[in-house]
């Protein structure tokens, strides 16, 4: 029988999605010192960057796994399922695993005086458990949002990096690059290395450095697509650290160029969500057509994040969809709809299911294939329905490297 509490763990989680965000250390402080402090167990590479910083992430786990290495990596938001925040050597933690997990740390909350973390910081707190437990010689740990006053700064990081700088999160973290820039470059520790992606804006880069100072080292933008670059700084840090310079094979999906076959059409699934990230994945089928299916959550930044979609004499039709699950409410897809201005037609379909059985009918009857972008739920949804439908092993896609007792690094 399970023990008390057991059976409303994931309950008890799931309450905590609308209690927002919260920027500041304090809280989390507390809390991994009521857990015993676990992010103290192993050395971290802390990441952070508007766009590209899961893929790098997971291309480090991948390059470390093929060095023989025992990683733990830590991400957000997940894709299917929330142990994907938690993963051991390249696999999700087992959900048995993490409801344990969940219940040491809803333990440590309710200690007087009551803590009441976000969802955010409960699943980054059982990651760090997690990690600790399974004994990783080293974390690959993602920021939430910015930098400096988020939780994952905690970790005990001895490299860090900085991906992509663009304008999202405006209403959190400044109205202007350069205020952006100073957020993320908060990950920095005195004497750590802080690999940042060159950035042309001469203010964004003045912000880093102040803030880096000597540690800093930029590393040029070699124009390659969002997993090449990853991949190529990926090798760098692993220089850094000692590992060989191996290939490693990584599945990320949503954020790769990995297609499924829907009903025997060919889908391409982007994670995308912001101006940066939608330029970058939609040049790799702008020239295709295609039939398009869009989600976003709101955001200031709505109008710009869709910008890049418009007027496209490839796209022959567009579904406007919901978005479900996270924490900010979808964009009325009224709304999404008006902002954009593609080739053929328009319509809007709140039910995701029903938006991508129409949008796989006309791609059949028109020989192309489906691009479904916007918010990574949105993207989750249709992939967990496509596993579904095609009887596959979630966990088996949840892979997103071979582990390490497979390679010969």
């Amino acid at each position: 029988m399970p023990l008390p509490g057991e059976a409303n763990i994931r309950d008890w989680l799931d309450s905590r999605i609308g209690s927002g965000m919260r920027l500041g250390l304090s809280t989390c402080a507390q809390m991994l010192e009521r857990l015993g402090n676990p992010e103290r167990d192993f050395p971290s590479v802390h990441v952070a960057g508007t766009n590209g910083k899961g893929s790098l992430c997971a291309h480090l786990s991948a390059l470390g796994a093929k060095n023989g290495r025992l990683i733990g990596l830590f991400t957000s938001p997940h894709l299917v399922t929330v142990e994907e925040r938690a993963r051991v050597d390249g696999t999700p933690v087992l959900p048995s695993d993490f409801d344990r997990i969940l219940q040491e740390v809803r333990a440590a909350s309710e200690i007087e005086p009551e803590i009441r973390p976000t969802y955010f910081e409960i699943t980054f707190l059982a990651s760090m458990l997690a990690f600790s437990e399974a004994g990783v010689d080293r974390a690959i740990v993602e920021t939430g949002l910015g930098g400096r006053l988020d939780s994952t700064r905690l970790v005990e990081a001895d490299i860090c990096a900085i991906t992509t700088i663009s304008m999202d999160h405006t209403e959190v973290l400044g109205e202007t690059l350069r205020e952006i820039a100073s957020e993320k470059a908060g990950i920095h520790r005195q004497g750590v290395p802080l690999f940042c992606l060159y950035h042309e804006d001469s203010d964004v880069r003045e912000a880093i450095e102040s803030v880096g100072g000597v540690d800093v080292e930029w590393m040029d933008d070699l124009g390659l697509d969002a997993q090449s670059t990853a991949r190529a700084i990926s090798q760098e840090i692993g220089r850094r650290l000692g590992w060989s310079e191996l290939e490693a094979e990584v599945s990320w999906p949503g954020r790769t160029d990995d297609t499924i076959n829907w009903n025997g059409v060919e889908c391409r699934l982007s994670a995308a969500h912001n101006e940066e990230s939608i330029v970058h994945d939609f040049v790799q089928i702008s020239d295709d057509e295609h039939v398009m299916v869009i989600g976003m959550t709101q955001k200031e930044e709505l109008a710009s994040s869709i910008e890049p979609l418009r007027g496209s004499a490839s796209t022959i039709h567009t579904i406007v969809t919901m978005v479900e699950g996270g924490r900010k409410p979808s964009a009325p897809i009224g709304e999404v709809a008006d902002l954009l201005d593609v080739g053929g037609e328009i319509e809007v379909i709140s039910d995701n299911s029903k938006a991508m059985e129409r949008a796989v009918r006309i791609a059949s009857e028109n020989g192309c294939i489906v691009y479904v972008t916007g918010s990574v739920y949105l993207v989750g949804s249709l992939f967990s329905e496509y596993l579904r439908m095609s009887d596959s092993n979630l966990w088996d896609y949840l892979e997103i490297h071979p582990p390490r007792y497979q390679t010969e690094g």
